[in-house]
């Protein structure tokens, strides 16, 4: 009877051990959860080194598309030197021949790319133009005809947002 009085005064003290493996499996399911679930608008453009983008208040996102930069007397498509801005001022032509080679190069590759993955995805023709603030307009209006020349009618300019 001693015996049962004693087990009734006496707490059981258990000690379970804190079982790590749930607490991260419920830890990496709400990580992914929220990494599925975080949306970022528009494409992301990084600008070229040495590039000062002009400022804007538009809200609109920026959409994937091919980027043309126009800096330091250079015209680079996608990061690789097309042409040299000197050369191509002197001519009175608005077409920049170089850059409108590229730039159905580019057109050809990404319709080869939707033709192998079998979609029926088709070429939108838009291109992002990133040009120092302090570039000519002259210079800014050739790189724009032979950008819709080539086939790129959808063009937008990079700019930094302001808040």
């Amino acid at each position: 009877m001693r015996r049962k009085r004693n087990r009734r005064l006496r707490p059981r003290t258990v000690h379970t051990p804190l079982r790590l493996t749930s607490m991260m499996d419920i830890l990496t399911t709400l990580l992914l959860f929220l990494l599925k679930s975080f949306v970022v608008e528009g494409e992301a453009i990084t600008p070229v080194p040495g590039v000062n983008l002009p400022e804007s208040s538009s809200n609109t996102p920026a959409q994937a598309s091919v980027v043309v930069a126009i800096f330091n007397n250079t015209i680079m498509l996608d990061g690789q030197v097309v042409a040299q801005v000197s050369r191509e001022t002197g001519s009175g032509d608005l077409l920049i021949e170089a850059l409108a080679d590229r730039l159905d190069e580019a057109r050809e590759r990404s319709e080869e790319i939707a033709r192998m993955r079998g979609s029926d995805a088709e070429f939108h023709g838009r291109v992002a133009i990133q040009g120092d603030r302090e570039i000519e307009f002259d210079i800014l209006q050739r790189v724009m005809y032979t950008c819709g020349y080539s086939g790129y009618e959808e063009l937008s300019l990079a700019v930094l947002g302001t808040s």
